[in-house]
């Protein structure tokens, strides 16, 4: 979990000195409204969780940044929760009986199914994660967030418009790595797609062995399913005669050509945050040089949301956006897409992939 104590204070720090500013109240706690008379936004966020505090805090300053720069058109209130989604479903309710005029969060998965299952929302609601499984959403809820399976399938979309047909599957031994697994591999076969080996592998495992397979392999790409460390740990086996896919959890957001010399040539998808920081929709926003670099992209996440938020309050549904996190688009269903910059790695960074 990303949850470093360090992140924490200086998001703090963050929070104290510049949302209260933004509310126009005394501070961000929990249930307390901001005065005026412009319809209210309801941020909710597991800050008194310790494992979301982190990440959570950050997407809190990159809404305060969004609502800073764009002008802002909301009254704002900040509700502090932890993880539980019958907590989370409490501040929910608060939130529409003290009048939000639109809902940001919740943002961990749980608390997101739970939600949705239980709620009709009577005000938008954009939710910073997706519900499990293929839930119909309600309508006027809205998920958007950093999907990890939606890239698995946007990778897979993209290797079949690029002719490639069929698929090597690596992957490590973690829940997450099934569930892009899963998501990759769905989409794949959908497109007609096939897949003929599926290899996993650890620290434990016989990585030699995996070389000679792959070697031996006529698969036209390999999908690489894990995180940074486990694509560190892989990749100096994996076959570069065959091009090389993974999501973006493989990049920390941290150029560093000595600890990514093995990941040369792989390809992903990434937010325009990280590999695109002359871009326009990027530069205007502050970008905070103390923030880890693991929680750059919650960040992102929240400039993005808090753009979002003041159309979906205007109910400006069929909207489109060129986003700090990619090219969002609303979807059937509300869901809400977002399209990162394809990207490779060259020379320790993830860069975009121009021809």
């Amino acid at each position: 979990m990303i949850a470093s104590h360090r992140a924490a204070a200086l998001l703090g720090l963050v929070l104290v000195t510049g949302w209260a500013a933004l509310c126009g109240a005394a501070g961000d706690t929990a249930s307390e409204p901001a005065r005026g008379i412009a319809p209210l936004l309801s941020l909710i966020l597991p800050l008194e969780s310790p494992d979301f505090a982190a990440p959570a805090s950050a997407v809190a300053a990159g809404c305060r940044s969004a609502l800073q720069v764009d002008g802002n058109p909301l009254s704002v209130e900040l509700s502090r929760t932890d993880a539980a989604p019958a907590n989370v479903i409490a501040a929910y309710r608060a939130a529409i009986e003290r009048g939000a005029a639109v809902i940001v969060g919740p943002m961990t998965r749980d608390s997101v199914t739970a939600l949705a299952h239980q709620v009709k929302p009577s005000a938008p609601t954009l939710a910073l994660n997706i519900p499990e499984g293929d839930a119909v959403l309600p309508p006027g809820f809205f998920s958007f967030g950093l999907s990890a399976e939606a890239e698995a399938r946007l990778i897979a979309r993209s290797a079949a418009e690029a002719g490639l047909r069929s698929a090597v599957v690596v992957q490590a031994r973690s829940a997450l790595a099934r569930r892009m697994s899963q998501a990759f591999a769905d989409e794949w076969f959908a497109l007609g797609g096939s897949i003929p080996d599926v290899q996993d592998f650890s620290r434990e495992a016989n990585l030699s062995a995996l070389r000679q397979r792959l070697a031996a392999s006529k698969a036209e790409l390999i999908f690489l399913s894990g995180d940074a460390a486990d694509a560190r740990l892989v990749a100096p086996y994996l076959a570069r005669h065959i091009p090389i896919y993974a999501v973006s959890l493989v990049h920390t957001g941290r150029p560093d050509p000595l600890a990514s010399a093995d990941l040369e040539g792989i390809r992903l998808f990434e937010m325009p945050w990280l590999v695109q920081p002359d871009h326009p929709a990027v530069m205007v926003y502050p970008r905070p040089e103390s923030l880890a670099d693991e929680l750059q992209r919650f960040y992102a996440l929240g400039i993005d949301a808090c753009r979002l938020a003041p159309l979906l309050a205007a109910h400006r549904e069929a909207l489109e956006l060129d986003g700090v996190t990619g090219r969002i688009r609303m979807r059937a269903g509300g869901r809400i897409e977002r399209e990162p910059v394809a990207s490779v790695f060259r020379d320790g960074s993830a860069v975009p992939d121009r021809p």
